[in-house]
């Protein structure tokens, strides 16, 4: 049975700076602004505005091709790597979204997307993509396509995957990164929710994360 990699930090830079915050003591001053500034409103982690919905177009679980900022425009973008073979961050992921636009009212689903992009092109054809997606919600777009594709958007992304070799066959490991990257209607960067966050608080910061776009 294939296993995946948990790669949780979303990009070096990110990833750096929530490290060096960690590894680094206040001086007073820095603690006495700490104390002043609004805590947030969400339990994830906020993405950088200037990270933005992957430019790229690929094939849906239809077969047809799918402009990933142009179809997604307008709605809250839910955006994880993956493969269906995965035997759990993958489905542990997907039951927590399927949970949590299950929490939410019909009006707030609607604005919502999610998007499960393959790091196994291989194996995940269209086919196997909408029967995989659709036993958590039918509204969730697979896609997939060539995987210099599937490397570029996971890039723009700032999500580490490491697609299996050109010679692999069988059961065969796929390292993707945990994380679910959360753009605003306007494609830009909003929220990134780790590996196991829970329905729960995802559709409540979901919620939040609508009322304020």
């Amino acid at each position: 049975m294939p296993v995946s990699a948990r790669l949780t930090l979303p990009a070096l830079g990110l990833a750096g700076l929530l490290l060096a915050s960690a590894a680094c003591s206040d001086t007073p001053e820095q603690a006495a602004a700490s104390e002043t500034r609004p805590a947030s409103p969400y339990k994830a982690t906020r993405l950088p505005g200037s990270y933005r919905t992957p430019d790229v177009t690929m094939t849906a679980a239809d077969g047809r091709p799918y402009d990933l900022p142009a179809r997604t425009k307008g709605k809250v973008t839910l955006l994880f790597f993956g493969f269906t073979n995965c035997p759990d961050v993958c489905p542990t992921t997907m039951a927590d979204a399927a949970g949590a636009l299950a929490l939410l009212k019909p009006a707030e689903r609607a604005r919502v997307q999610v998007v499960f992009i393959t790091a196994d092109p291989k194996r995940d054809t269209p086919r196997v993509l909408a029967d995989y997606l659709g036993r958590f919600d039918k509204s969730f777009v697979g896609l997939t396509g060539p995987i210099k594709t599937i490397m570029k958007a996971a890039a723009d992304a700032k999500t580490p995957i490491t697609p299996p070799g050109p010679d692999a066959k069988g059961n065969y490991q796929v390292s993707h990164g945990s994380n679910v990257m959360t753009y605003g209607p306007d494609g830009a960067g909003r929220l990134m929710f780790p590996y196991q966050f829970g329905s729960v608080d995802m559709a409540k910061d979901l919620r939040t994360l609508l009322a304020t776009v």
